[in-house]
């Protein structure tokens, strides 16, 4: 299965020069502009909004950590002992860094509709058409890496999936999309299991067959729909507002410690409490399946287990993650240049890692810490390099670039372009652009 780019790879638009209408405010952050624009009913104004331009770092920075946090989750030694301080620290990135993945691609989301104040009208429906040809181009990755690294659990198609399903909302505000994200996150897992064991006793899911790709997309697969909608959803929200003022961080970052200690505080206690049998009958009991889960399933927050106690501890894990990311902002030009640069590359990143892998399927079930550290220092090596060439875009992130704007080649009106500035390499051009990862099904999930 193939993991994603959240754009885990970035498109990078050209940067804006500040002119008269899009000087930099008081509070933009290092980088960024503020640019008005009209909105009301039909295209009449309605009041003044203003549209934050620039490239943000510190997203780039939070991509690249969840890059580096899937290619753990793929090639991390297995602890010693079970339970212990180091099993703990190596569990962290598994699950958070693919729901990290995701809630940085319902950004990327709406970045590409109009950031905090999103498009109408021709605008809309240009950008709509690129993300759906995003959308096929990552499926064709996934496809690619399918093939090859039929060991790892792919969330390309996943993120291809996600960007199709979230395509008719991306007119909502910021309001609305948070609310559809909590209504997701509580509900949907629920959803999930109802509808996986409806599926199984009425023997209407076939593997392979001609439903088995849109079922694993929506609740049987690694990465599905109804959990994981909530972290783009929650992206998609944030997106809609501007990450450039430090309230808006600020609030991030408090939202983030409210829910984690919501979710994993939740399973705690109810795994602890009433929910758990006795010792001495656990033996007797089946392992967890999302097909007929046990009752204390239900409040338990492991890994991939997709509980609603599970999705709003990693959706607070990565508000906080975003927010520390988003105030580092400054330092991704020099201290943490590399993870930037690979964050602004993720699809790349994530392509030439899976596909290395496929060579050494050994690695996977690796003993030490080596294999972890030649796969990402290699990923690092090649994304810093690269970014200092004078080139905008990463290899694939490039292709991709290149195919969504032919697929909405059809569509005669696009979004003024912004005034560009020399380019250096893709962490110096391109506002905060968007990334293009994608899942897949089977496999070691991140």
């Amino acid at each position: 299965m193939s993991t994603a780019f959240t754009t885990p790879s970035g498109h990078h638009a050209p940067a804006q020069t500040a002119t008269a209408e899009t000087a930099p405010a008081p509070s933009s952050a290092p980088g960024t502009a503020l640019q008005e624009t009209n909105r009301g009913p039909a295209g009449s104004p309605r009041g003044t909004a203003r549209r934050y331009t620039g490239r943000i770092r510190g997203i780039d920075v939070a991509r690249g950590l969840a890059i580096l946090g899937m290619i753990w989750a793929h090639v991390r030694p297995a602890p010693d002992e079970w339970g212990t301080i180091a099993h703990f620290l190596s569990e962290i990135p598994s699950g958070r860094s693919s729901a990290l993945f995701a809630l940085l691609a319902g950004i990327s989301l709406a970045i590409l509709t109009g950031r905090n104040v999103h498009y109408t009208g021709d605008q809309r429906r240009h950008a709509q058409l690129r993300i759906a040809g995003r959308a096929v181009a990552l499926l064709g990755f996934a496809a690619f890496l399918n093939v090859f690294s039929s060991m790892i659990a792919v969330i390309l198609g996943f993120y291809a999936a996600w960007f199709l399903f979230a395509l008719p909302l991306v007119g909502w505000s910021a309001r609305k999309l948070a609310v559809a994200a909590g209504v997701v996150a509580l509900l949907g897992p629920q959803v999930m299991i109802a509808f996986n064991y409806l599926l199984t006793t009425a023997e209407l899911y076939d593997v392979g067959g001609p439903n088995g790709f849109l079922i694993d997309v929506v609740s049987m697969g690694t990465y599905p729909g109804l959990a994981y909608m909530a972290y783009v959803l929650g992206g998609m929200a944030i997106g809609r507002t501007d990450l450039t003022s430090s309230l808006v961080r600020g609030r991030l970052f408090v939202g983030g410690l409210v829910l984690a200690v919501l979710g994993y505080g939740t399973a705690a206690l109810a795994t602890h409490t009433f929910a758990k049998p006795l010792a001495q009958d656990v033996d007797l009991l089946p392992e967890f399946s999302p097909i007929a889960p046990q009752a204390w399933d239900f409040f338990a927050a492991d890994p991939h287990i997709h509980t609603t106690t599970e999705v709003l501890g990693n959706l607070g894990v990565g508000f906080v993650v975003l927010a520390v990311c988003l105030w580092l902002s400054s330092l991704a030009r020099h201290v943490l240049y590399p993870i930037a640069a690979v964050g602004s590359m993720s699809l790349t990143a994530y392509v030439g890692h899976a596909f290395g892998l496929h060579f050494k399927q050994d690695w996977l079930f690796a003993e030490s810490i080596v294999p972890f550290l030649v796969v990402a220092g290699l990923v690092v090596a090649f994304c810093t390099i690269w970014a200092l060439l004078p080139f905008r875009r990463g290899p694939l992130e490039w292709v991709m670039y290149r195919f969504s704007q032919w697929f909405a080649l059809p569509d005669a009106v696009r979004p003024a372009a912004p005034a560009a500035e020399p380019a250096t390499g893709p962490l110096v051009t391109s506002p905060a652009a968007p990334i293009d990862p994608a899942d897949g099904t089977g496999g070691r999930a991140s």
